[in-house]
């Protein structure tokens, strides 16, 4: 009879932390996405860019293999992207469905915005310089870190 009691208690506790690392996985994911984002707010535009290498391996590392990737946010959406530059150098980028998977991992998912892809090739440096020039030839400059500080930990 004890030993009965015992392995029910033993499966309880086993069934009660079931599950729960996905749940702190997800809460730690937002707040790592929230120390690679950053955004731009002025003269009626909203911009809202996050660097998505440091925080998304999984299925998307053969595409994040061997460049820099940032989602980009624009509202209103009738304003484009003219030019992006990471550390001066020429981006590509790409008009995001609504849709796609990729604006999906970002935190700040605008659904009013249009959203964009800007890639370029790995830089060897620990701060990436991100320039977005807008068709209205507003310049929004962010500077976003490769490996952020961790929201939690202090060297004190």
């Amino acid at each position: 009879m004890l030993k009965n009691i015992a392995i029910i208690s033993i499966a309880l506790l086993l069934a009660g932390c079931w599950g729960k690392s996905s749940l702190h996985s997800q809460a730690n994911l937002k707040n790592e996405l929230l120390a690679y984002t950053q955004k731009y707010d002025k003269a009626q535009t909203l911009l809202v860019a996050t660097y998505l290498n440091p925080i998304y391996q999984g299925e998307f590392i053969s595409e994040f293999e061997g460049s820099d990737i940032f989602i980009i946010s624009i509202y209103p959406a009738n304003k484009l992207p003219k030019s992006i530059t990471i550390n001066s150098k020429n981006a590509n980028f790409t008009k995001l469905d609504k849709d796609d998977k990729l604006t999906a991992l970002t935190s700040v998912n605008l659904p009013w915005s249009s959203h964009y892809k800007a890639d370029i090739q790995a830089q060897n440096t620990n701060i990436l310089n991100l320039d977005i020039t807008l068709d209205d030839n507003s310049t929004a400059k962010l500077q976003f870190q490769k490996i952020a500080r961790s929201l939690y930990w202090h060297t004190r």
